[in-house]
């Protein structure tokens, strides 16, 4: 192979795993061990919650993200803010659970959460979820989208 075929396809190869690392945001092996390790067993193991007690989070989380205070709401509830989970752990779950079980709802404008993020917005821990959530699903309703229950 000639010196500038071997130097364009080392610098295709480069760019594609730069692009793929910008697209997947996460860990998915590791994200998918702490989510069964700290949040599945609420929120079950496909993220469907449990109806009238634990919300779903499959196909709503994303819709919450869409709004600048539903972003730190999914971070600062308490099951995430309290979690044993480190800020960077945190936001890799976050990231896959936006990815994985979201995708449809989550905004095409969506920026992963980072670990720096966590920090500065995860405490303290919000005291009132049902009412900060019921504004939030208000404000979604009021923006179109009704595929977010107002109870869980």
């Amino acid at each position: 192979m000639k010196p500038r075929a071997v130097l364009a396809a080392a610098t295709v190869a480069a760019l594609s795993m730069a692009a793929a690392s910008q697209t997947q945001a996460y860990d998915a092996t590791r994200a998918r061990q702490d989510w069964v390790l700290n949040c599945m067993g609420c929120h079950t193991a496909d993220g469907s919650g449990i109806p009238g007690k634990v919300p779903a989070l499959r196909n709503s989380l994303g819709h919450f993200v869409s709004l600048p205070e539903g972003r730190q709401f999914v971070m600062r509830v308490p099951g995430a803010a309290n979690s044993a989970l480190n800020d960077a752990e945190l936001a890799n779950v976050l990231n896959w659970l936006l990815a994985t079980m979201n995708e449809q709802s989550r905004p095409a404008s969506f920026k992963p959460y980072t670990a720096e993020e966590i920090a500065a917005h995860r405490r303290p821990a919000l005291t009132d979820v049902a009412r900060t959530r019921m504004k939030l699903v208000k404000e979604l309703q009021e923006n179109g989208v009704n595929a977010v229950p107002e109870h869980y």
